[in-house]
């Protein structure tokens, strides 16, 4: 079976960047306060306020950050490996503007999906597409993944209608 990719969002590229920063900042703070302490007759609280907090403050942030992106990440691979899955229309790619990688912005392939039992219409998402693929989609329908107990969350199979794309620079 093909280890399927199930991306990064936002949330854990911030958590990339900022728990090496809390990593760094928290330690350098103990270290000058437990340096200084005693040594001179200033304050030495204020290496450890202004390094030590910032650090704290980073490190906390980026482990809820990626935190929050690795359950997203468990959900998704649990809705694909649960097996129940709908096709569902795509209904365009777009750009997301407020994202930007290397100088380069994300594309995402919106997919639309009505139950006809219920008449309720689901917009779900794809992960983040590096590349313009609106040429190369070879098919109208993706399968989405959901889950069963929660229908918002649902995995966009885009390699099932991609082909392997391999990129040269």
């Amino acid at each position: 079976m093909e280890k399927k990719k199930y991306g990064w969002t936002v949330n854990g590229i911030l958590g990339f960047i900022f728990i090496p920063m809390g990593l760094i900042f928290l330690p350098l703070g103990l270290l000058l306060w437990f340096h200084k302490a005693g040594r001179q007759p200033e304050d030495p609280k204020v290496f450890l306020l202004t390094f030590g907090v910032a650090g704290a403050v980073f490190l906390l942030l980026g482990l809820v950050f990626l935190a929050l992106d690795l359950r997203r990440r468990a959900l998704l691979r649990r809705a694909y490996e649960g097996g129940n899955y709908v096709m569902a229309k795509v209904a365009g790619l777009h750009e997301k503007p407020y994202v930007e990688i290397n100088c380069r912005m994300p594309h995402v392939l919106e997919c639309h999906y009505t139950d006809p039992d219920t008449g309720v219409s689901h917009v779900w998402f794809s992960r983040y597409l590096y590349h313009n693929v609106s040429g190369l989609l070879q098919a109208e329908e993706v399968p989405v993944y959901f889950d069963r107990l929660d229908s918002r969350i649902g995995f966009v199979d885009v390699d099932a209608i991609l082909p392997k794309i391999c990129v040269h620079k």
